[in-house]
């Protein structure tokens, strides 16, 4: 009896020991996850950083350049204009998704025109738009200024746009709708004609790294920056598909006067990807 009763107890130890042992080797590599996230987004940060000023001189040198008629060196300039958009577009969403991993967002609010805005994201949209031959039709419900972060709604309509365009049918429209179904509430919805996204969850649309509508993890980065972004704003995104359509619906809280706090200086943004300040 007093044989089998110390055996018991050495296999009880070793199995604590063996438990001890992976737990410590399970927080040791928890350790090195969480320091792999961080080098990672150090490393996002300064790729994107370092990439960001050369593509804000260059497309602000682009339009100085000469355009003759009839010359082969226009088309040779409107390829070279055509994917600086595209590279610039891919930065602004690097830094936008390494911000966010860092969670080192920067607000910045000021008095907006919405359809200002929108006027400006379809002019760097504009090749994407015309290989696709969409037609943009915008509809502002809501005649008067918002108070918001320029830059990130900025961002959310360029992925939400740009995604109707990829993601249309070819040869149909993009329709943006501003509207205000309270007095407290914004709603930016953007539609477009073709199939919509094959996961079993909402929620995957908007998961990270992953491309195109049959995707199990989501259509890429754009629409997880956009649901993050739309969240910092104290707001949200949705979608739905309807009749052969797809509309994304971002809502944020309406507010039509800055906190004294930000009130000066606030109705001036610089998109640093275009050449000249753009005053709303």
């Amino acid at each position: 009896m007093d044989e089998i009763t110390v055996t018991t107890n050495d296999t009880a130890e070793m199995m604590l020991e063996e438990v001890d042992f992976l737990s410590r080797k399970l927080l040791d590599l928890n350790k090195q996850l969480i320091e792999s996230e961080k080098a990672k987004t150090r490393f996002l940060s300064l790729v994107a950083n370092e990439l960001n000023n050369p593509m804000t001189a260059l497309l602000g040198l682009i339009p100085h350049l000469s355009k003759e008629p009839n010359d082969q060196k226009q088309k040779i300039l409107g390829m070279v204009e055509e994917e600086a958009l595209r590279l610039d577009f891919h930065i602004q969403n690097l830094v936008a998704a390494a911000e966010i991993e860092s969670g080192e967002i920067k607000m910045s609010y000021a008095l907006i025109n919405p359809e200002e805005l929108i006027d400006e994201v379809l002019k760097s949209l504009k090749y994407q738009i015309l290989a696709n031959s969409i037609t943009i039709h915008v509809d502002n419900k809501l005649q008067q200024k918002i108070v918001t972060d320029p830059q990130k709604l900025h961002l959310i309509l360029k992925n939400l746009i740009a995604n109707g365009c990829i993601y249309g049918n070819e040869g149909t429209s993009v329709d943006v709708i501003i509207d205000s179904p309270s007095v407290n509430e914004l709603t930016i919805a953007v539609k477009n004609i073709g199939k919509g996204p094959s996961v079993e969850y909402k929620p995957q649309v908007y998961t990270r790294f992953s491309h195109g509508p049959e995707g199990i993890h989501g259509l890429g980065i754009g629409l997880s920056i956009v649901r993050e972004l739309s969240e910092k704003l104290n707001g949200n995104v949705d979608y739905e598909t309807k009749d052969q359509s797809v509309t994304f619906t971002v809502t944020l809280p309406l507010e039509s006067k800055l906190p004294d706090s930000q009130a000066c200086g606030s109705n001036e943004f610089l998109f640093e990807s275009f050449d000249d300040a753009f005053e709303l």
